[in-house]
């Protein structure tokens, strides 16, 4: 082994089943999202764009607001990703009317979007690799059921309030 390959092999994290939960998250989904990069990548697509064009599998016209609110980004991120996503050919805009722009796939769009689920449906075979089916049915129940949490809000400690003498 090279002595540049040692090195990144050494930095690499390591978790096992007792390391934080959202440590494991967070590895978790890095590693994930890079095997989607890496398998869609010759399609012209990233993870997140895939991910903004599977929201179109559902709902066929979107705003771009809305479709920023669905992927939990902010408008600016979205407009972003929906210019590439428009110069790629994949959406089209349609103006339903003066102050509403609709964003929808275009047939281009509708076959990358098929071609690259093919190609997620891989990734995700090979992370379910070794699970029962009742056992997957548990893991996509339970994060589901993380996914839909929502955030409780933070407690915070009364103040104490101590009587002025006048």
């Amino acid at each position: 082994m090279h002595e540049s390959d040692q090195l990144t092999s050494a930095l690499r994290p390591v978790a096992g089943p007792e390391a934080n939960l959202g440590y494991l998250f967070r590895l978790a989904h890095q590693r994930f999202r890079a095997a989607l990069d890496d398998r869609l990548r010759d399609l012209g697509l990233s993870a997140q764009e895939y991910g903004v064009l599977s929201v179109f599998d559902r709902r066929p016209e979107l705003s771009t607001s809305d479709l920023a609110r669905v992927a939990q980004v902010t408008r600016q991120t979205m407009h972003t990703a929906v210019n590439r996503l428009e110069g790629s050919g994949l959406l089209e805009r349609r103006a339903r009317n003066q102050r509403v722009v609709l964003l929808r796939l275009t047939r281009r769009g509708r076959d990358r979007l098929r071609v690259a689920t093919e190609r997620v449906r891989e990734v995700e075979s090979l992370v379910l690799a070794g699970l029962s089916r009742s056992d997957e049915r548990a893991v996509r129940a339970w994060l589901a059921r993380v996914a839909a949490m929502t955030p409780a809000p933070v407690a915070h400690e009364p103040r104490q309030v101590t009587a002025s003498r006048s």
